[in-house]
């Protein structure tokens, strides 16, 4: 088990496309030039609203269980899943991470929405799953570099509530970190703030990264579809 690496990153240098929200918006390419001129001013306005944090934590005792899906972490085990399962199995180490946008951007969709501006505040609710996306990728960025380096490859990301790995487990994943850089957990294991992510990264000489494999999820609302 390693430290925690923690980051903080700033939002110009996420280089945010409007055009991300497209699919959210119902668009499956670009969008009209109406809705993004507005899909613009909600960047443009809401660009000081973001505190975006994240890191990692790799562990070192993990094991893989292919004939019941599950993942030893230390002390904890994770039910993950047959996709799951099957790309991260030949992983030696785990990163477990965590990011958050903050707070700001859902305070602002919020107001948008009690001042009568409801498409206004949709699209920033929008805009603020790309930014922790953005943010998780360039984390996610760091790490297969430092893994690179030391001869080591990484998978995917992969995150509870996705390819048939239960929500509730989050509980588990955050006991393993030594901070959550803020972040809290419901009763029932949503994040707040809401733009949050975790999950895991698989780490080993063996191991790929993959295309996600959409066709075999039911997932229909699903950020890593437009990752493919």
């Amino acid at each position: 088990m390693s430290a925690f690496y923690e980051f903080t990153i700033p939002y110009q240098e996420l280089a945010v496309d409007p055009q991300a929200a497209a699919p959210m918006l119902g668009y499956d390419s670009d969008m009209p030039d109406d809705i993004l001129t507005m899909v613009r001013e909600v960047v443009d306005e809401t660009a000081d609203c973001y505190d975006i944090r994240g890191g990692y934590m790799i562990f070192d005792s993990v094991a893989v269980n292919k004939d019941d899906c599950t993942l030893s972490i230390g002390g904890s085990t994770f039910h993950i899943s047959k996709i799951i399962t099957r790309q991260i199995k030949r992983s030696t180490q785990v990163a477990v991470f965590i990011c958050t946008a903050g707070v700001g951007i859902e305070q602002w969709s919020r107001k948008m929405l009690a001042d009568n501006e409801p498409l206004k505040g949709f699209i920033a609710d929008i805009m603020g799953g790309v930014v922790v996306e953005l943010a998780i990728d360039r984390i996610q960025q760091l790490l297969g570099e430092a893994m690179n380096a030391a001869g080591l490859k990484i998978t995917n990301r992969y995150s509870p509530g996705y390819c048939g790995w239960h929500t509730f487990e989050q509980h588990h994943l955050f006991s393993l970190l030594p901070t959550t850089l803020g972040i809290r957990l419901t009763e029932s294991a949503l994040m707040q703030p809401i733009k949050s992510v975790s999950g895991i990264i698989g780490i080993g000489a063996d191991v790929r990264f993959n295309p996600y494999s959409c066709g075999l999820c039911d997932a229909t609302q699903c950020v890593y579809r437009n990752k493919r």
